[in-house]
């Protein structure tokens, strides 16, 4: 009993210093990185809004599940040469303030709506959504079809791949990990972790990627206390996410670029329980499923890139843009 004893109050007080490092750590990070961009109310919680360049059309970048606005940084600074250009951080990522439950595509498209609006940054807009920010640029669209002139879809997620075995695989052995990650967190374990270097293969290549005045910013927020347990949140909705996008419509002929990422390796540390042949397969096959959302679309390959192509091969994502953003501007040229 007495070991027993001296292991629980041992552990407690491990626990409690823990805890409190990660407080501590948190509110220096605030201290030390404060936003670039506007906090905006969106109703009851503030997001995070960065904006550069001028002109129209403006083009609105949606990160991916993991990321946030530091995520367009290879991106957004060149594409600002040519147009205004606005990253966010959805609820609960980056400096963004947690939101409502659930992280449903459709709140996290009504949410953005709002940003935009409050923040009086009107369309039309060249949407660009990166993997679930794919997703959400979809359901933006649907929902405000006449302020959208165009869409870059970056290896975005399509509304069947939880139909897909492998996908299946692959998420369910992320999301089962996140419970865990949570709690590490609140004890402040990854943050010990990267005072050492000590990073995930997949957040150590981005980190690499991005340039070196970013890398403590992007370590804070991986860091923050939320980021897992918004992590879990959009990763729970995402069967009704993406019911609600396979319920959209057709997007006619409006521009539409599908951005595929080739390269043998898409994500570092694929979990065993993943056949990377048969994944790479299904997630060409639903790609190039993707350019049927138009009759005026085509697809860009990476052939040098995993999934976070904005960090792989930025050129080819900034390249993309920029045409679409001067083939909008043709008709008006011609008027």
């Amino acid at each position: 009993m007495r070991v027993f004893k001296w292991f629980l109050v041992s552990f407690m007080a491990l626990a409690t210093i823990g805890a409190l490092y990660q407080i501590v750590g948190t509110v220096l990070d605030r201290k030390q990185h404060p936003p670039p961009g506007q906090m905006i109310d969106v109703g009851g919680h503030r997001l995070h809004l960065h904006c550069m360049g001028q002109g129209s059309p403006t083009v609105v970048l949606e990160a991916a599940a993991p990321g946030w606005s530091l995520y367009w940084s290879t991106v957004q600074p060149e594409v600002a040469q040519v147009t205004r250009v606005c990253a966010y951080d959805r609820a609960g990522l980056g400096w963004s303030e947690r939101g409502p439950l659930p992280r449903t595509g459709q709140q996290l498209a009504r949410e953005l709506h709002r940003l935009l609006d409050r923040a009086g940054i009107p369309g039309p807009y060249i949407l660009v959504g990166h993997s679930l920010g794919g997703l959400v640029t979809r359901l933006y669209r649907e929902a405000h079809p006449r302020d959208v002139i165009g869409i870059v879809l970056v290896d975005a997620g399509h509304p069947m791949e939880m139909r897909q075995a492998e996908f299946r695989s692959f998420t369910h052995a992320g999301q089962s990990m996140l419970p865990i990650m949570r709690t590490m967190t609140i004890l402040g374990i990854p943050r010990l972790m990267m005072s050492f270097d000590k990073l995930p293969p997949l957040l150590a290549e981005q980190e690499i990627k991005v340039p070196e005045s970013m890398r403590p910013v992007l370590r804070a927020g991986w860091a923050r206390t939320g980021y897992v347990a918004t992590l879990a949140d959009e990763g729970s909705a995402l069967i009704e996410t993406l019911e609600q996008v396979r319920r959209t419509g057709s997007l006619g002929d409006l521009p539409l670029v599908v951005v595929t990422a080739t390269a043998p390796v898409w994500w570092p540390d694929m979990p065993g329980q993943v056949n990377p042949v048969k994944f790479r397969k299904m997630w060409l096959d639903l790609q190039q499923d993707l350019t049927t959302l138009s009759s005026n679309s085509r697809q860009e390959l990476a052939d040098r890139s995993g999934h976070f192509i904005q960090f792989d091969q930025p050129s080819l994502v900034i390249e993309v843009i920029r045409q679409m953003v001067d083939n909008t501007r043709q008709p008006a040229r011609s008027r």
